[in-house]
């Protein structure tokens, strides 16, 4: 971002020429950005699966699928949008720790590369629909390996009060289960949580995987994602090149001779993209002056779920403010600002690192319209997803 004489340029493109035609809040993303990350992607020696939860726009997951062509689904209507958007199947991998009878039978079905197991019922479900329909898939048993991520309470996965995956306490009797079965298990899934700034939880899961390897091997292990990025300007977290250098040594030391996926959301695109807001209101209480903007948790709801950081800027003149909320009747609807910003009525506002749990995690609360994503191609602005009228709203009711 550049200011110039109070305006806003972003990859040359004027903000402030923005209001003109299309109202705010937006989403705004860089074509540039996007396809350097998919590539630095893309050299990394794991098969790298795209974990779609993270951002599911139609023409996000074409870039994808045009340079990465590998996905991690956690819903039926995620797989329906790989099939709209795909010429040929790509790989698809249908985790998560609720699916339907539906969800398993339609992937039987269209014999996607893999399912994940999470739990024992889970297994007997698949392997009923199986023999029915006489088919055969590919199946990778998620493990809850009791290791922190040592990241936030909400998005730790793979801690033994967590729901994911089946406890290493019931491998046992799961193998037992595969023998008499024979069902088709390639390999081993572990996703311990998301926003990993450390390699120290990494190393106690591949210490613990060189052991499970012994007891029954795999073709494939699938080690997650959840390399975090950075929301911070000045904090130093682990780099991404850095975090998977660790772990080719790591699995060199312990000799693991496997295939390895891994499922990366985040990394792709939170760095982005952006949100333009604007300021509605400034109220002076005393020593608490605040300012109400046009973005809230029904737009972005990361701030208010996870009391998430992302970076707040706006153009400096105006009033010294550092408490922002959104306008949304809820007390939640605050974003986490650790410093005063200048800022007065109408002025806009940035906020930072937004592409990833961003706008796929948006909604309708309080009857607000989802806003537009726009993206910056050759200097030029393309939307990519319209905002909302009033008749979607209401389409379903009868």
């Amino acid at each position: 971002m550049k200011e110039i004489k109070h305006n806003i340029l972003i990859e040359n493109i004027k903000i402030k020429n923005l209001f003109k035609y299309i109202n705010l809040p937006l989403y705004l993303y860089s074509y540039k950005k996007i396809i350097f990350n998919l590539f630095v992607i893309k050299k990394i020696i794991f098969y790298c699966f795209y974990s779609m939860k993270s951002n599911d726009n139609l023409f996000i997951l074409k870039l994808v699928n045009n340079i990465i062509k590998k996905f991690d689904i956690v819903s039926i209507g995620e797989l329906k949008k790989i099939i709209l958007i795909s010429k040929k199947k790509p790989y698809i991998i249908f985790s998560g720790s609720g699916k339907t009878l539906s969800e398993i039978i339609i992937s039987i079905k269209l014999n996607i590369f893999c399912i994940n197991i999470e739990s024992i019922q889970e297994y007997f479900k698949i392997y009923y629909f199986i023999k029915k329909n006489k088919k055969k898939i590919n199946i990778m048993i998620r493990i809850n390996p009791n290791i922190s991520a040592k990241t936030h309470k909400k998005i730790n996965t793979g801690s033994k009060n967590d729901k994911f995956g089946i406890s290493i306490i019931n491998l046992k009797n799961l193998f037992i289960l595969c023998n008499i079965t024979k069902f088709n298990i390639i390999g081993y899934d572990f996703h311990i949580g998301s926003q990993i700034t450390s390699i120290s939880p990494i190393k106690k899961l591949i210490f613990l995987i060189s052991k499970l390897i012994k007891i029954k091997k795999v073709k494939y292990l699938d080690i997650g994602g959840g390399i975090g990025v950075n929301y911070f300007s000045q904090k130093n977290i682990i780099s991404f090149s850095n975090y998977y250098n660790n772990i080719l040594i790591l699995l060199k030391k312990y000799i693991i001779n496997v295939k390895f996926l891994i499922e990366i959301g985040r990394f792709f695109f939170a760095n982005t993209c952006i949100i333009i807001s604007k300021i509605n209101y400034l109220k002076f209480n005393n020593n608490n002056n605040l300012s109400i903007i046009n973005l809230g948790m029904n737009d972005i709801l990361r701030p208010s779920l996870y009391s998430a950081y992302h970076k707040i800027e706006s153009i400096n003149f105006g009033k010294k403010i550092k408490n922002i909320f959104g306008p949304i009747c809820e007390s939640s609807d605050k974003f986490v600002n650790f410093k005063k910003i200048k800022i007065k009525t109408n002025s806009l506002v940035i906020i930072y690192s937004c592409g990833s749990y961003g706008k796929v995690m948006s909604s309708n609360y309080n009857s607000k319209l989802k806003s537009y994503e726009i993206i910056i191609y050759n200097n030029k602005l393309k939307i990519i997803f319209k905002i909302e009228k009033f008749k979607n709203l209401i389409f379903n009711y009868v």
